[in-house]
């Protein structure tokens, strides 16, 4: 008899988000590109790795992250769509967004144009900004958590040790 080679089953999280891609990975989750099958749409999903799941301190964090940046509702900031528990552990379902870092875009093309760093630090301090009315400090802004998108609009991402008013999950 010959072997049946058959393809691997997709990963489908929480039951609407089929994993196509992993796009990254940091300290405390995993990220990847996967297709919201209610919405039809491309969204990025993060997954606290299983190992801090179960600690308090950690699914807090992640529970802030979630909950600070979801009210934040700027051209310059990831959208936030959802967020839950799966196979022991948790994500959040946010906005994918096209294109590199601004600390990947810096390391291919080296030294930018004065413009051009104006403009995207202008983006990035009207996120800022934003955040700050609404008493959210990112506490994180770093050249890895900055997206540029093919239009030049840049979108502030992870929100992961921010302070919302007096309440500070962080390490």
């Amino acid at each position: 008899p010959q072997a049946v080679m058959t393809a691997p089953t997709p990963t489908i999280i929480d039951g609407r988000y089929r994993v196509l891609e992993r796009i990254g990975s940091g300290g405390m989750a995993e990220v990847f590109c996967a297709e919201d099958l209610q919405l039809g749409r491309r969204v990025a999903v993060k997954v606290l790795h299983r190992r801090f799941a179960e600690d308090p301190a950690f699914v807090e964090r992640f529970r802030l992250e979630a909950s600070s940046a979801a009210g934040l509702s700027h051209p310059n900031i990831v959208a936030i769509y959802d967020r839950g528990e799966w196979d022991g552990t948790y994500y959040i379902a946010m906005e994918y967004l096209e294109g590199p870092t601004l600390k990947q875009l810096s390391e291919r093309e080296g030294p930018m144009a004065p413009e051009r760093a104006v403009a995207f630090v202008q983006q990035i301090l009207s996120a800022a900004g934003f955040a700050h009315s609404r008493s959210i400090i990112h506490r994180d802004l770093k050249p890895q958590n900055v997206v540029v998108g093919p239009d030049g609009r840049v979108k502030v991402t992870d929100f992961g040790i921010a302070k919302a008013g007096s309440a500070e999950v962080t390490e």
